[in-house]
């Protein structure tokens, strides 16, 4: 976490240059046509939950990173969403216990450029506890960065790792695919969109 706090004005100004419509490029399409609420976990700079509310979306942003929160929620402000559609929640995984405590279901949940910031025990429970903020027919996505770490901010995982922690949790695949990075060589991302079956079953 250190990481983000010292460069979080780099961090910002970088997140904010890239377009989230190329980043998401992969999993767009499975946007249902009537927007509904979205979770976006480790919001960051606060990009991708404007972009999702200018498309519609009610968006909670959770994000524990105070240095990143405060110019996110302004940028939301700033960029004058529809008063009410990005709310912002300082929270984490793998507990997410506020955002639980909404008692919110999400018909998405995106999970960008985090999951590898878990340490391998926490990723079952992270699942499960994400899993169960979705709702029926909801969509999860999840990204992975491949590629160089000098810095030591993440840990191991890959893309097959998380997708049979989702096919423990009954979330179908729609995506699964790598693709590089937007602006940095060598830089990779594994993408992942799973789905949780609209069958009325609860899974636990």
């Amino acid at each position: 976490m250190d990481y983000y706090i010292e460069r979080a004005d780099e961090l910002f100004a970088a997140y904010q240059a890239v377009d989230p419509e190329v980043v998401h490029s992969a999993w767009r399409h499975l946007l249902p046509a009537q927007p509904g609420l979205a979770c976006d976990i480790g919001a960051g700079s606060g990009r991708d939950a404007c972009w999702l509310a200018k498309l519609g979306w009610t968006v909670t942003a959770v994000e524990p990173s105070e240095k990143l929160r405060n110019p996110g929620q302004a940028h939301t402000t700033a960029q004058h969403c529809k008063p009410g559609s990005v709310t912002w929640l300082d929270d984490a995984l793998p507990d997410l216990k506020r955002l639980r405590s909404l008692d919110q279901r999400f018909q998405l949940i995106l999970i960008s450029a985090v999951w590898m910031h878990l340490k391998p025990d926490q990723h079952e429970r992270a699942m499960r506890i994400v899993s169960d903020l979705l709702a029926p027919g909801g969509i999860l996505v999840i990204s992975l960065r491949i590629g160089e770490d000098k810095e030591e901010r993440f840990h191991p995982v890959t893309a097959q790792q998380v997708q049979m922690l989702a096919q423990g949790r009954a979330l179908a695949p729609k995506v699964i695919t790598r693709q590089p990075d937007v602006t940095r060589p060598g830089i990779e991302w594994d993408c992942m969109a799973f789905v949780l079956p609209d069958d009325g079953l609860m899974f636990f």
